[in-house]
């Protein structure tokens, strides 16, 4: 099966999950904001309102695409709840008043196919207001714009009555359909297909159609609209309700990449499980918790900084239990996770990217991808898993590779190796080396590194923080730059406007032979003896350790620039960590 027909396969299932927990509205129903209410339940019509967005609950009511010119065979009311134009007729100028008029004949014939077919006496009455002249004294207070609806009681708007809602949906189809059968390219059922899509999928404030058909560009062997691909009604507009549901609902989206010069570069990605997973403890086993790597910061207000979302520290902890420890708390080994990158071309749905793939699998891959993105903190605390929107704000990631990111993440390929370049490139800033402000960006990029040099290997979990045994040239270098460093900040009384690494990082991290030996002799000579002999017998140690390695090599690639980089870090780190320590416990640094 296609990766396009597995999709929609299974968002016709998640259809059927929805709306047997009534989370999903209607057929063609869509949320929309009432501005007014004409009660009908009285001895005479009465009108309820203005209500302002908020003031009034949010209803699922009829929808339906419409566009371009109103005319006497384009003209498509929504049932019962629509704007002062369609419900009293209202121009929106005088120049507009045939139009308007258009529009209110428009909506008063389709009541009356309404009452037609369901013969409800609160349609009558509807009727009834609307052919009576008491219409027009509520015309002067209704906006033409404003959402207008009707009431027959306290409990509920007429348009969510069960009758009205079956009667929309089969108006719609027979409005849609064709007068030919073909097997539907979803479900496989033969049956009339629609000739186009009843309604549009919203997504960055774009309405954009599921398929294009229907433009020249798109036709086939003679074949216009939906022949290419034949969707039956039922399909057609539990995919399209669907996919609106999943983006409106925030437990089950991620806004990835956000561009305003160009929407066709804006990412969104949605997600959900095909079952109800039953957690253990305090975990939460849902689509959120396992969407939590490429959530969004959060911002904290106490603290005025960001901070990981909840379900990250959660995930971690799941990632945490025994292998058979996580299969009790799932209980559930055949269940499966569902995401779909989508963007806005114009009117067009583009989807990006589909991950298909079981709960047990997943874990693999996440627990596989934590890992090796997992550093310790810059001020040496403990390391955690940074959110994907931070690693994409850190190095500006392309959208191209933001999903090549989450093919890592949720499917275990190997990392872009485009992202090495990249992070090095911000890494080794001297802003983001030095500015406090920019501490964010220097664990995001090291956090990069380390995820490209170690994913899939032992290192991922030994390279996390300080590694004293690693005999890798690179590594041990960038290790010597932040000793020399640190003995320079010492020597001086940590009152020094720029160090070496502000002036040196570079040469040293991509010529050592020639950029090291000038160094240690501006530190043996002028800083050395001014501090301690902890930091003397650190630097003989990492000298012992270089020259076992071979000594210092002429050049390093970009992955010895990589590790060059993790040695500078984890060292650097490691010494912010003892400084912590020292002016917590009040001992002070010693020299």
């Amino acid at each position: 099966m296609h990766w396009r027909d597995k999709m929609l396969y299974e968002l016709i299932e998640l259809a059927a999950k929805l709306q047997r927990e009534k989370k999903l509205p209607p057929i063609s129903y869509k949320p929309k904001s009432i501005n007014w209410i004409i009660d009908l339940g009285g001895d005479q019509p009465y009108l309820k309102g203005p209500f302002r967005r908020g003031e009034y609950r949010l209803v699922e009511a009829p929808f339906r695409l419409r566009q371009g010119k109103v005319t006497e065979e384009n003209v498509k009311p929504y049932l019962l709840a629509d704007d002062g134009r369609y419900v009293l007729g209202i121009p929106e100028s005088p120049e507009k008043a045939d139009e308007a008029e258009l529009m209110h004949k428009g909506y008063v014939r389709l009541i009356e196919e309404a009452y037609e077919k369901t013969k409800l006496k609160e349609l009558k009455k509807v009727l009834d207001f609307l052919y009576s002249p008491m219409k027009n004294a509520f015309r002067e207070q209704i906006g033409a714009k404003d959402i207008v609806t009707f009431q027959d009681d306290e409990e509920s708007l007429i348009f969510e009555k069960s009758e009205i809602q079956t009667f929309w949906a089969e108006y719609l189809a027979s409005d849609l359909l064709s007068d030919d059968e073909c097997d539907c390219s979803v479900c496989g059922k033969r049956s009339a297909y629609v000739r186009y899509l009843p309604n549009p999928v919203q997504l960055f404030g774009q309405s954009c159609q599921l398929t294009s058909f229907n433009n020249p560009s798109f036709e086939s062997m003679g074949k216009t609209q939906t022949n290419n691909v034949p969707v039956c009604f039922g399909c057609a507009t539990l995919v399209v309700d669907t996919l609106n549901y999943l983006i409106r609902e925030d437990q089950h989206h991620t806004p990835l990449y956000i561009s305003d010069r160009n929407i066709l570069q804006s990412q969104m990605a949605i997600y959900w499980v095909d079952d109800q997973i039953e957690g253990r403890g305090c975990i939460q086993l849902d689509e959120k918790l396992f969407a939590s790597p490429i959530e969004q910061w959060l911002f904290d207000e106490d603290t005025n900084q960001r901070t990981p979302p909840p379900e990250l520290k959660q995930l971690e902890e799941l990632l945490a239990l025994p292998k058979t420890g996580r299969e009790q708390a799932l209980h559930l080994d055949k269940t499966f996770f569902h995401m779909a990158v989508l963007s806005a071309n114009k009117a067009r749905l583009v989807v990006r990217e589909w991950i298909h793939t079981s709960i047990s699998q997943l874990l693999m891959h996440l627990e596989r991808y934590a890992a090796a993105v997992r550093i310790v903190q810059p001020t040496g605390e403990k390391g955690y898993l940074l959110p994907l929107a931070a690693l994409i704000r850190a190095v500006d990631m392309s959208p191209g590779l933001v999903r090549q990111c989450l093919r890592t993440i949720y499917q275990g390929a190997l990392p872009p190796t485009e992202l090495l370049p990249l992070a090095l490139q911000r890494f080794r800033s001297l802003k983001v080396l030095s500015d406090p402000k920019e501490t964010w960006r220097y664990h995001s990029s090291a956090s990069l590194l380390k995820l490209v040099l170690t994913y899939g290997k032992e290192e991922a979990n030994t390279m996390q923080s300080l590694n004293n045994h690693c005999l890798q040239p690179a590594y041990i270098c960038g290790r010597l730059l932040a000793v020399l460093e640190e003995i320079q900040r010492r020597a001086l009384g940590y009152r020094i406007g720029s160090t070496i690494v502000d002036r040196f990082y570079g040469a040293a991290s991509t010529a050592p032979a020639s950029t090291f030996g000038s160094l240690l002799r501006l530190s043996t000579t002028a800083h050395l003896p001014k501090v301690s002999g902890e930091l003397g017998r650190l630097l003989e140690e990492v000298m012992k350790q270089l020259d076992e390695a071979g000594g210092f090599p002429t050049i390093f690639n970009l992955r010895e620039q990589a590790e060059f980089a993790l040695g500078f870090y984890h060292q650097r780190a490691e010494f912010r960590s003892r400084h912590q320590s020292n002016q917590t416990n009040g001992t002070g640094e010693s020299q």
